[in-house]
């Protein structure tokens, strides 16, 4: 991991918010921190490019969840954490559907919001170094798929992948028929199989589903007990 990679930290505790910056800072990496969602916005435009944000979710006039919808709409591929509560487990799932990477429950530890950051920038490093040998564009159907540039082309219509979706559909693309175990799937994306993230697996499915509608041939089926299969019909 880079040093000093840059994140945007957008979180009202300015208490909590500040001794995690310090914290991250310690560990080499540069943060800008803000408090609000509109803060949050205007430091996303002005003072980036950051290479990963973190959002907490619950925060006045301007939520983590409408922070998070202007970001992706300015930038598709930005990794994006987001800090929720402990009673907000099933919000969470409109965090994955905005194309967020991860989320971590409040409180938390500071050790395992950078453990979480390495991870997701350890994930897209690696995905670009196995990609540089490997073929740069793949077939899906009549799309073409480029992992390393995270699109997806069908005719003139380009369609931005975040992380976890591209990742998800480098897997289909390279499984046996198409066949993704599920605990495989959540281990190589989060590192866990968390049974929330199984929920949020269904909705990066449901997300690739719509994306590839387009070309009527190819189905992503559920496989009940054990995972799901792309088929691509001749």
């Amino acid at each position: 991991m880079a040093a000093q990679q840059r994140i945007l930290m957008v979180d009202d505790d300015r208490t909590f918010s500040t001794l995690t910056q310090e914290f991250l800072e310690s560990r080499g990496l540069h943060v800008t921190l803000v408090h609000s969602g509109e803060e949050g916005l205007r430091a996303f435009r002005e003072e980036g490019p950051f290479q990963l944000c973190i959002l907490d979710v619950r925060m006045p006039f301007k939520d983590g969840f409408s922070l998070a919808a202007d970001i992706r709409a300015a930038d598709a591929l930005v990794p994006l954490i987001f800090l929720t509560a402990q009673q907000e487990k099933e919000s969470r799932l409109k965090g994955f559907q905005l194309g967020g990477d991860d989320y971590i429950t409040k409180p938390f530890s500071m050790e395992e919001l950078f453990l979480r950051i390495q991870a997701i920038w350890r994930r897209t490093q690696s995905g670009q170094a196995g990609l540089q040998a490997a073929k740069t564009e793949l077939q899906v159907g009549q799309y073409r798929f480029s992992p390393l540039a995270r699109e997806l082309r069908l005719g003139d219509t380009v369609q931005k992948l975040s992380a976890i979706e591209s990742n998800l559909l480098r897997m289909f693309c390279e499984s046996p028929e198409g066949m993704i175990d599920r605990d495989t799937a959540l281990r190589r994306i989060w590192s866990d199989d968390d049974m929330l993230r199984g929920r949020s697996l269904n909705v990066y499915v449901s997300k690739l589903r719509h994306y590839l509608a387009g070309d009527p041939h190819i189905e992503i089926l559920n496989v009940h007990g054990s995972g799901y299969r792309m088929v691509v019909k001749a």
